[in-house]
């Protein structure tokens, strides 16, 4: 992989919708060109809507200088023909629906579009080694996974394949640092890789309370937000772990695990909501009511909300970390 195709002069971006859009604004607002495909026209118009106020935002809390914020619009072109979109690009970023079937499509085509870019997928959890499968060139194939709202979540999964060419996951892990981004390497294609994992399990045993009454929706959120989640920001899981004690935690462990729900089909209580046609904001409804609130001024609070948060991460980056000792020593 050469310099070029790990500093990408430009990025096509495929999908402009929940992720697609803050993904693109992220590189335009550090400077590089991109272009951004739909195949909805309309999906396209809403996506500059919300990108313009994605800059308006960040040049408003300081983090967009003035030169950076006049010309934001200007890196950005919108398209709805693929081949128009990749034309001349070091790096594609898929961002269509979690459909494997759509995404193998998507990059068989990326694969007959472009020579050596790099082809990245941001799945939530799909096999990178198999959407690289239609791919002639396999190493070039990898996985970006980015957090929602993209513009702000610090982290990005960069997700090994099979075949996938070790420097460039090291090399674009290294780039994604440069706009700002916290970048961990998944080694091991596994389904979820590390943040979904973690988030779903934490995610079904609260559904599961849900369901057996033991808390109302809000004070099982109130636990959340105002208990360990208040800590992870700071502490993570593991420093967490030593700070408390780990004799602590597997006292803990010893009399709970047992109790915790162990289902491996999709949450009763979620499903009932998926099969009722309440998605949550989407549709005014799902564990709350939702159908008196201004969706986007929800999601100027929740941009508002995070973007502090982000001020208190950054500022820990400068603090140094503790030296890992298990990896070394035990496993």
């Amino acid at each position: 992989m050469n310099k070029k195709a790990i500093t990408p002069d430009k990025t096509a971006v495929v999908g402009a919708g929940t992720m697609g859009h803050g993904i693109a604004a992220t590189f335009a607002m550090k400077g590089y060109r991109v272009s951004l495909y739909d195949i909805d026209e309309s999906q396209l118009q809403e996506a500059d809507q919300q990108m313009t106020a994605i800059a308006d935002r960040f040049y408003a809390e300081g983090r967009l200088d003035q030169e950076a914020y006049q010309t934001f619009n200007d890196r950005i072109s919108y398209h709805n023909d693929l081949a128009a979109a990749t034309k001349s690009v070091d790096l594609v970023i898929e961002a269509v629906s979690e459909d494997m079937d759509l995404k193998k499509e998507i990059f068989s085509e990326l694969d007959q579009l472009t020579d050596d870019a790099i082809l990245a997928s941001n799945t939530s959890g799909f096999s990178i080694t198999e959407i690289a499968s239609v791919v002639q060139n396999p190493s070039r194939v990898i996985g970006t996974h980015w957090f929602n709202p993209p513009h702000i979540v610090p982290l990005v999964e960069v997700v090994k394949g099979t075949a996938t060419d070790d420097r460039l996951a090291s090399e674009l892990g290294d780039f994604l640092d440069s706009l700002g981004k916290t970048a961990v390497v998944i080694e091991k294609d596994i389904p979820g890789y590390i943040g979904n994992r973690i988030q779903m399990a934490m995610t079904y045993e609260a559904f599961s309370l849900l369901a057996e009454g033991v808390a109302s929706a809000e004070d099982i959120d109130k636990v959340v937000k105002a208990g360990f989640g208040f800590r992870l920001p700071v502490l993570g899981i593991f420093e967490k772990a030593d700070q408390s004690g780990i004799d602590v935690h597997h006292a803990v462990e010893s009399y709970l695990m047992k109790e915790l729900d162990r289902g491996t089909d999709p949450d009763p209580a979620a499903s009932q909501l998926v099969e009722m046609g309440h998605y949550g904001v989407k549709t005014g409804r799902g564990v709350y009511d939702w159908t008196n609130i201004d969706p986007d001024a929800l999601k100027a609070q929740r941009d508002e909300n995070l973007l502090r948060l982000l001020d208190v991460y950054e500022e820990d980056l400068d603090q140094t970390a503790p030296e890992e000792w298990y990896t070394t020593n035990i496993r």
